[in-house]
């Protein structure tokens, strides 16, 4: 009878952590979506507004992963990436279905054994130059 009973007093406890996990993360996801004004009507539709705010959200996560190394955010940055890019596909699938085909045959050119290769410092030297001759037609 005292075990059930220390069973189910760790029980009660581990629901009340996991509900307090989970209020944590309501409260948490109601300021970062008040900051970024995503819908607050959002039902799983795309929108724009829901798009832009989940763009926004992202970049967030990103520059604390990057600033702070944390990766516990790494996860939500992968479905909130994945549920963006269902959006794009719903809201402009004539660019979506036209960049699909733009990296399919960069992949077929790179995949081609006579295509040249370029080292890292190639490219960074040819990105530099490029940006320089941009900035020389700016004046």
């Amino acid at each position: 009878m005292v075990r059930h009973l220390a069973a189910a007093n760790r029980d009660v406890e581990s629901m009340k952590i996991k509900t307090s996990s989970i209020e944590a993360l309501a409260s948490a996801w109601a300021q970062i979506a008040g900051e970024v004004t995503f819908p607050l009507s959002y039902e799983g539709t795309a929108s724009a507004e829901a798009h832009r705010a989940s763009e926004a959200i992202q970049a967030r996560i990103r520059d604390h992963i990057v600033a702070t190394n944390d990766m516990r955010l790494f996860g939500l940055l992968h479905l909130l990436g994945q549920a963006s890019l269902g959006m794009e596909k719903t809201l402009w699938p004539e660019d979506y279905e036209r960049i699909t085909r733009d990296i399919e045959e960069a992949l077929r050119k790179a995949d081609n054994p006579n295509s040249k290769s370029y080292s890292h410092e190639e490219v960074m030297q040819a990105m530099q130059e490029r940006i320089a001759r941009a900035r020389d037609k700016l004046c």
